[in-house]
């Protein structure tokens, strides 16, 4: 990599705990646990690990809580290289905790606890301004206050203002419309299938649904912006806001799946790592995608996340990202 992105993100840090089941239970159901974990998690904290495993130079903003906990989630984050400088400890609260049921599959459900999450405000976004102005880009989810999200969307145009230019990366996981930054505002937006459904109310089971989904998204975007649809064992499509620019469809690389947890997290920083140092979005997907078949094969989410060494590696077979084609 020639250039060494600077890539912030601002979001959630979590403790995961992990049960592993036979099925994931019905409603009402009780089952039996295979096995237990404990792993590092959280959206922010995940994309940020992944963005610095993949060769960024990636700034963590958010709070964890003064328990047992916080030290463990902010030192597994430094173990990767992750600058923690902008976490804060939030007196009186627990660290942000999900509640993790994995199926044989690797199909999971997810219950969040939002604990310290739920501390993040505006300070601590206008606090991270100046390391903010001499970033590549800006990564969130909505895993922290709507209040957080606007304000890093005002910092950021205040920024441009100044002839700054962070590229505003938004994943709005889990999403909620009342946290979706203004119209104008966000440079790239990754969602997943049921993301993109929920913004647009088009239903996306195919690439081509994804497609008409993103079309619908990229007006609520700054001109030059892009729309990523992830479609887990389908892969990925990416739409620009040039007309001349056919959709951009890949295949995902054919896996046996232990955990999908993370996966996205590291789709995410994969792929804002790979477009900061100058990559196409075509290379940009492929090496996102390759890295996310390789987290899906592990269990646990920053665990499970693997070496830029690794992805490169598997590069050989990746699946390749060409134009889509609608016609049938």
């Amino acid at each position: 990599m020639d250039k060494v992105p600077r890539v912030m993100v601002i979001g959630s840090i979590n403790i995961d705990l992990v049960a592993d089941v036979e099925r994931l239970p019905r409603e009402g159901e009780t089952v039996w646990a295979l096995g237990f974990q404990q792993h590092l998690g959280g959206k922010g904290a995940n994309q940020a690990a992944a963005a610095a495993l993949m060769g960024s130079a990636a700034v963590m903003v958010g709070c964890v809580g003064d328990d047992v906990f916080g030290p463990r989630a902010v030192e597994g984050l430094q173990r990767v290289g992750v600058d923690c400088g902008l976490v804060r400890t939030a007196a009186g609260m627990s660290t942000g905790a999900a509640l993790i049921t994995v199926g044989r599959r690797g199909e999971n459900t997810i219950v969040v606890i939002p604990g310290a999450n739920g501390a993040v405000t505006a300070g601590d976004v206008e606090r991270a301004a100046e390391a903010m102005a001499v970033c590549d880009a800006v990564l969130m989810q909505f895993e922290v206050p709507d209040e957080v999200v606007h304000a890093a969307a005002a910092t950021i145009a205040r920024l441009r203002e100044q002839g700054k230019r962070p590229l505003f990366v938004v994943n709005p996981s889990p999403f909620r419309a009342s946290a979706v930054p203004p119209a104008g505002s966000v440079d790239i937006l990754i969602v997943n299938e049921l993301e993109a459904q929920e913004m647009t109310g088009t239903v996306v089971k195919t690439a081509a649904d994804a497609v008409a989904a993103a079309q619908q998204l990229l007006p609520r975007l700054r001109p030059g912006g892009r729309v990523v649809v992830t479609l887990g064992e389908q892969g990925a499509v990416a739409l620009s806001d040039d007309a001349s620019q056919a959709p951009l469809y890949i295949p995902a690389k054919k896996v046996q799946a232990v955990d999908t947890t993370g996966a996205g997290d590291t789709f995410a920083g994969a792929l804002i790592t790979e477009l900061c140092a100058g990559r196409s979005m075509a290379d940009a997907l492929r090496f996102a995608t390759a890295a996310a078949a390789i987290t899906v094969t592990r269990p646990g989410a920053q665990s499970s996340f693997p070496q830029r060494q690794e992805v490169e590696g598997a590069l050989g077979d990746a699946p390749v990202a060409a134009p889509l084609d609608q016609r049938g």
